[in-house]
């Protein structure tokens, strides 16, 4: 290779990748051009493509072609060809990459002929990260790639929500011969519902040990497996969700199956998250409330054993005894999440589960429903909540004073960790509380979320407060963000006073109508402008939202 050759492989121009293409990824090359500077005609090639090409009359007839190119002193464009070698008639023409000037002056100026940079070389950790955006689909195909790629797209974290192709819930055979494929260790999530086929022994063993992260067992027949494997499928996993539905139909796993995998969870179980839910749509006529399922089989020094090791519980629709509840009880101080919905208590229970939530919790999240808390001294209560960061209370029995005194004791509260706060079914206490105490407790939350409508001197309080300045970044959830557009009173609001109220939160969501319950949007034209013309001068927003009902009519 000439001193020119070497210079232009030394700089990393196009010289430079050919060699790597040749000597490192084993390509065949061939290129033969006019030097416009020494008017000699240069071959770049590897060996073997060389020793041929100078035995045979090609060359001599390559260097034909481009002496005539050049005596015709035109304007030349570069075209990169693909040739079927059968028939070069069918060469198809791609992209040009530059133009080329032919004088003496000029050299050749060629770019974008090979690629500059080899993915394969990027850090491990941006690999890791832009995997991480994949989904488990994706995945599949990046461990096709090369093997720097798969042993990236192997690590465990990215297949978090990788579950079981559908296909192997329609067929068993399916199921049998994926489980033979080494993508099915990949596994971290099962969703054991929805088999078109009676699970067997057989089938649950190919499961129990692939270190699943998390299992979901619902709607399905697990009448021919075994309580133990199932107890040992559990156990081996970090979270647990059972759901149990109360229907002779769609029921299954059932009451008594469900039961049965629960006392059959071992001591030394990997479980740090367990969900035990019973939905059931049956009044009793004694008692007016959904039938509820019964754990009092299980023993309490069981559940003992079985909640000291969790991080978060949540209990939905069950029947404890007492002695079960203490079981529970004794163990809140160990958790982070707790979920206590429809749990028949008494007023001393009720007392002892907010003593406890109030003096030694640790609590980040906290959901009740069908609790009675309107016996309980405002005090006990707001101690208990405004220590947990996430609060969900639903259908609640307190009272308007007792949601007053427990907001005012959040607004002049310097320690509060409470961030985000739902209350449902509550609309008729909630509403009656002093309207500039619920505005300013609602700004000093991240987040809001109730149901119902406000009445407008709340409406009108509230967005007063958050024009001035709000913790706020949503109003409702950020699952599930209330839209603006639908509070009947919103159109009393001042136009500017809404624009820059809604502009100091992050994100906001209109429905123009759309929504299924309320088909009308209240805001005036006077409103939308401002709203628009304050976001094109300053706003903190950075997401607009609109989820319209009609998109999903058939």
């Amino acid at each position: 290779m000439t001193n020119s050759s070497l210079a232009g492989c030394e700089a990393g121009g196009w010289l430079a990748q050919a060699k790597n293409l040749v000597e490192q990824e084993g390509t065949p090359f061939l290129c033969v051009y006019l030097d416009q500077k020494t008017r000699q005609f240069k071959l770049v090639a590897d060996s073997e493509s060389r020793k041929e090409l100078r035995e045979s009359e090609a060359f001599s007839e390559l260097k034909e072609i481009l002496s005539r190119t050049n005596e015709k002193k035109t304007k030349l464009q570069f075209y990169d060809d693909l040739c079927d070698a059968a028939d070069a008639k069918s060469c198809r023409q791609l992209m040009p990459v530059e133009s080329v000037k032919t004088n003496q002056e000029t050299s050749l100026k060629v770019q974008m002929l090979l690629p500059h940079h080899s993915y394969d070389k990027l850090p491990v950790e941006i690999l890791r990260i832009i995997f991480g955006y994949m989904t488990p689909t994706d995945l599949r195909n990046i461990l096709l790639v090369s093997q720097t790629w798969k042993s990236v797209a192997e690590e465990p974290v990215l297949w978090t929500g990788f579950d079981l192709p559908d296909v192997c819930r329609r067929h068993v055979q399916a199921l049998m011969m994926f489980s033979n494929l080494s993508l099915f260790s990949k596994l971290q999530h099962l969703a054991l519902s929805e088999f078109f086929f009676k699970l067997k022994d057989e089938h649950v063993e190919l499961f129990c040990d692939l270190g699943l992260s998390s299992i979901e067992i619902s709607n399905i027949d697990l009448s021919e497996v075994s309580d133990q494997l199932l107890g040992r499928l559990v156990s081996g996993c970090k979270e647990c969700v059972i759901k149990v539905l109360q229907d002779k139909h769609w029921g299954r796993p059932g009451v008594n199956k469900a039961i049965s995998i629960i006392s059959e969870i071992q001591d030394n179980s990997n479980l740090k998250s367990l969900e035990l839910i019973h939905y059931d749509n049956l009044i009793m006529m004694a008692t007016g409330e959904k039938r509820k399922m019964s754990l009092t089989y299980i023993p309490s020094d069981f559940l003992t054993r079985l909640f000291k090791k969790l991080d978060s519980l949540a209990l939905e629709n069950l029947h404890l005894s007492s002695e079960q509840l203490g079981s529970v009880f004794d163990q809140i101080v160990n958790l982070s999440r707790l979920s206590f919905r429809g749990i028949n208590l008494d007023a001393t229970q009720t007392r002892q589960l907010i003593d406890i939530l109030g003096s030694t919790c640790q609590l980040k999240s906290l959901s009740l429903s069908k609790v009675d808390l309107a016996e309980i001294p405002v005090m006990a209560i707001t101690k208990a909540i405004i220590k947990v960061e996430t609060v969900d209370l639903e259908d609640v029995m307190i009272e308007t004073d007792q949601i007053e005194e427990l907001f005012l004791e959040f607004i002049s509260s310097g320690d509060s960790k409470m961030k985000h706060l739902s209350i449902i079914l509550m609309t008729d206490n909630l509403f009656e509380v002093d309207a500039v105490v619920f505005a300013n407790a609602v700004n000093k939350l991240e987040s809001i979320y109730f149901d119902g409508d406000l009445p407008e001197t709340m409406i009108k309080e509230m967005f007063q407060v958050m024009s001035l300045g709000t913790n706020l970044k949503t109003l409702g959830t950020p699952s599930n963000q209330i839209a603006v557009d639908t509070f009947y009173h919103i159109t009393e609001v001042d136009p500017q006073v809404l624009a820059t109220a809604l502009n100091n939160l992050q994100s906001v969501r209109f429905d123009f109508g759309g929504d299924q319950e309320v088909n009308e949007c209240f805001l005036s034209v006077a409103q939308m402008q401002a709203f628009f013309k304050q976001l094109s001068l300053k706003t903190k927003v950075k997401t607009i939202l609109r989820k319209d009902f009609y998109d999903f009519v058939v």
